[in-house]
């Protein structure tokens, strides 16, 4: 019964880390999901801003009273909307450093309990099983047999 504990352990320490991975992959597909999602709202914005002012120009092209404000409002949107999507850009890059040291500690630490597992289950099975009984004494054999070899080599004085 303890062997099929141990190998319980074992699987419960692999699919622990399965967990982890797979929710690294989450926490990673939500970052490239806010970044794309406010990168096409800003593109969108964008186009219907330069739309607007193209129909306002289009509306007066001799107003130059008209066009200087409504440029240098869209130009400052646009840095806006590039400020906004920069800031929005670093903190994924800064959330997915942080989430991948995260994930990395508990990786190490689930792999350490996994290997501990898998030592203890192939431990019981050595023990249990009666051909690792029959290799174990064919290497003791073969070991023995040399050493019975140098021994007598030895009592003959060669």
């Amino acid at each position: 019964m303890a062997a099929n504990e141990q190998v319980q352990k074992y699987f419960d320490a692999l699919i622990a880390s399965y967990d982890i991975l797979t929710d690294a992959i989450g926490k990673a597909n939500d970052r490239g999901l806010k970044v794309t999602r406010q990168f096409a709202a800003d593109v969108a914005k964008g186009q219907r801003e330069a739309l607007e002012l193209g129909k306002k120009l289009a509306g007066e092209p001799t107003d130059l009273a008209l066009y200087t404000p409504a440029a240098l409002a869209g130009t400052t949107a646009a840095l806006g909307r590039a400020l906004t999507f920069t800031l929005v850009a670093y903190d994924a890059a800064r959330g997915a450093g942080a989430d991948a040291r995260t994930t990395v500690e508990k990786l190490v630490e689930a792999n350490k309990e996994t290997a501990q597992a898998a030592m203890a289950v192939a431990r019981t099975w050595a023990t249990v099983n009666p051909i690792a009984d029959v290799v174990r004494k064919s290497a003791e054999a073969f070991t023995a047999a040399p050493r019975a070899a140098s021994k007598k080599a030895e009592k003959a004085g060669v």
